[in-house]
Formats: C-alpha cells, sequence, structure tokens
C-alpha cells in the first residue's frame, strides 16, 4: 500500500490493517531510489506475504540493503531472522541498549514466556536470533539511497526504543514504532524494561518537532497533521496526568 511518495505499507496484523499475520506490526519500506529499506520486521509469521507485497509494487528484492528496528519486541523483530535471509543479508539496525536481545534469541529479555501465556502470540511461536550490523544512538543518521533516516531515542515502552525521523519532500515524518499512536495513546505494559517517567520523556523530546506524518507501529496512520497526536499526549502530561494506554482489541 503506497501511503506517500516513497513510503509503502507492506505488512500489517491484527492490531492495524489485517494486511499480514496477525501478530505483525506495521512494516514501512522507504524507496531511496537505487535501494530500499524496511522499517520495523513483523513476527516472522507472514515473511512470504511481505516480501510479495514488495514485488507487487515493482521493486526487486536486491534492492533491500537495510532492516532498521524500533525495538526488540517479537511483533516488531522477530521477523528479522527470516526476512535477512530471504532478501540476501542486508544490514539490521538496532540500539546498542536491545540489540543482545536480537542476537540471542533471548525470549526472557523481552518477556515472550507472559506474552504467549495470555495469548499475545502462539504457543509454540520462537524469537529467531539474528545479528545486528549496526548499533544505533542517539542522533545517528543511515543513508537510504538518496534519503536519510535520523534516529531518536525514545525509550519508555521498552529498553532501546528509538524511532526514526525523515525529511522527504517538504515533510517531517515519524517512524514512531510503539512511542505514540493516533489520539495520543501510549503503550505501557507489564514488563520489566517498560519505564514509564521515560516514555514521558520520550513524548517530551518531540514537543514542536511539527511532524506531518506519524507512521506508528500500530492502529490508524496519520498521513498529515501527525504533531497533533503527540500534542495530544503532551497536553495530558503537562497536566500531570498519564496518556490513555493503548489496549489490545483481538
Amino acid at each position: 500500500m503506497k501511503l506517500m511518495e516513497h513510503i509503502y505499507l507492506i505488512g500489517s496484523g491484527l492490531q492495524g490493517f489485517g494486511m499480514t499475520d496477525d501478530y505483525d506490526c506495521h512494516i514501512y519500506l522507504v524507496d531511496g531510489g537505487e535501494e530500499l529499506a524496511i522499517i520495523d520486521a513483523g513476527a516472522g509469521l507472514g515473511v512470504p506475504q511481505i516480501l510479495q507485497n514488495i514485488r507487487d509494487h515493482g521493486f526487486d528484492l536486491a534492492q533491500v540493503r537495510h532492516v532498521l528496528l524500533t525495538h526488540a519486541h517479537a511483533d516488531h523483530a522477530g521477523g528479522a531472522a527470516k526476512l535477512v535471509k530471504a532478501l540476501g543479508n542486508p544490514r539490521v539496525y538496532m540500539h546498542a541498549a536491545c540489540a543482545r536481545f536480537l542476537q540471542e534469541g533471548d525470549e526472557e529479555a523481552i518477556t515472550l514466556a507472559k506474552a504467549k501465556e495470555v495469548g499475545l502470540y502462539p504457543p509454540d511461536y520462537r524469537f529467531e536470533p539474528c545479528q545486528v550490523d549496526v548499533e544505533l544512538r542517539e542522533g545517528q543518521r543511515v543513508k537510504i539511497g538518496a534519503l536519510e533516516l535520523e534516529t531518536i531515542e525514545t525509550p519508555g515502552h521498552s529498553q532501546g526504543h528509538v524511532s526514526f525521523l525523515l525529511s522527504c519532500n517538504g515533510k517531517t515524518i515519524l517512524f514512531g514504532g510503539d512511542l505514540v499512536f493516533f489520539g495520543g495513546k501510549i503503550l505501557l505494559q507489564n514488563t520489566w524494561d517498560c519505564d514509564l517517567r521515560a516514555h514521558l520523556d520520550s513524548l517530551s523530546k518531540l514537543r514542536n518537532a511539527e511532524i506531518d506524518a506519524l507512521l506508528p507501529g500500530h492502529l490508524t496512520i496519520s498521513l498529515s497533521k501527525g504533531q497533533r497526536h503527540i500534542d495530544a499526549a503532551l497536553n495530558i502530561v503537562d497536566g500531570l496526568l498519564v496518556p490513555p494506554n493503548f489496549t489490545y482489541g483481538w
């Protein structure tokens, strides 16, 4: 699904548009001209359809040179190993604070056993390890052909969570992962590395960022006036309260 010039939605699960496997987050494709990047990899159960969606837009899979991950949760990073193998080993990017979780397939670190117990993943699901080629830090830039993504450290939802900022055709686009959603919702979970204070501080980093398009990891996508969703959350934070929480809708 083409969202705007240079940006496509190539995967989405039941917390989105049901394009690929039920357990997938939104998966984006960035077209930098001579090369492509995928942002987030889904859970790994819908990889054949993701690949077909890339082909259906007229792209050669060999053009995909980069896979950037917002965080290590299975719905965002669990598909990295399968995607990398199918795509001929593009470079994988993840923040230094959680890269080890993916490299070691550390299911305890991503609270996977409990997530399976409550039905967020199938009982036989496995988090496949995948090599991380680049450990990201605040402000680090990743060139995708003629385009460039800036890394913004946005922990809180999980350790090592990042967002990616893209300036393109006069628009500022935020690939926000699970930082903030349509209407100013956030996603706090009962996991060891979810940190409310860090999450609210991460939101505050985007105050006055003038985001045009907010492309989150789940739910509705905002192709214009994206800053209003960040501001909706911040208005609640400024009143010494916590923004409303995303709730699963199976």
